[in-house]
């Protein structure tokens, strides 16, 4: 009887680490701010300090990559610095919304969102030409 009580002991725990670990897999997917909308992604690019023009975005369905590359591991450590990270979501589907950055000495600034279920994952803003350049969102520097 006793080794009965113990192997449902440790079944039972067994059984909570995995709810739990399910719970925090769903909660970090589900954490991040919700852009449900043109008006919210382009007020959230606001915050940023970074005007946009009022040509529409262009958007796309993506998959963040099941196996990072060396360079998609670079442009990850990219969405560390800003507050994101693109792992969690190794292999699932998501949007990207590219707009065109204005008041940049730079005309060819673009500003890449990516959402995963309408919750902002991650994103760039960069320059398209060939000497150009990459960040993560963080606000623009004056």
């Amino acid at each position: 009887m006793k080794n009965l009580n113990k192997r449902s002991l440790f079944l039972s725990l067994v059984a909570v680490v995995i709810l739990l670990t399910v719970i925090l897999s769903t909660a970090v997917k589900d954490g991040g701010m919700v852009l449900d909308s043109e008006e919210k992604r382009r007020n959230y690019v606001a915050s940023l300090k970074i005007t946009l023009s009022d040509e529409p975005p262009v958007v796309q369905n993506i998959v963040i990559p099941s196996e990072f590359s060396e360079v998609y591991e670079r442009y990850n450590e990219l969405q560390k610095e800003a507050g994101f990270d693109l792992w969690e979501y190794r292999g699932e589907y998501a949007v990207q919304y590219s707009y065109v950055a204005t008041g940049f000495a730079d005309d060819t600034v673009k500003v890449n969102l990516i959402l995963y279920k309408e919750r902002l994952i991650g994103g760039d803003v960069s320059s398209t030409r060939l000497d150009g350049f990459m960040t993560g969102l963080v606000p623009k520097k004056d």
